[in-house]
């Protein structure tokens, strides 16, 4: 098996403080929520979720100061928390704001 891939629309709810490893990597664990409306068995099924989640390196020490509640699209992998807790959490690869919010507005308009 080689594929563990994860591409989620979200909102970053919550987020730790900027740490570090004990290798000396940023970290920033955070809380990401999900809504929308999803097909399955024929019908429509509203899915909602709240995913732990965790950022390492440059992505950390960006998402460490990214606003609460704006819409990103985050993609990833699922690992085990830890080598004692199989609990999933989502490794953050990359992030940035969705297609047309308000975030990538903000960020268009000041480049120009």
């Amino acid at each position: 098996m080689k594929r563990n891939e994860v591409v989620i629309d979200c909102r970053l709810l919550k987020r730790g403080a900027l740490r570090y490893t004990p290798a000396g990597t940023p970290a920033v664990d955070l809380l990401i929520g999900h809504g929308s409306i999803q097909t399955e068995a024929g019908g429509r099924r509203e899915a909602r979720c709240e995913i732990e989640a965790v950022a390492l390196g440059e992505m950390a020490v960006r998402l460490s100061t990214a606003k609460l509640n704006r819409p990103l699209q985050i993609s990833g992998f699922l690992a085990r928390h830890s080598l004692g807790n199989r609990k999933l959490v989502l490794h953050v690869t990359s992030a940035g704001p969705l297609a047309g919010s308000d975030q990538e507005q903000d960020q268009g308009s000041r480049r120009s």
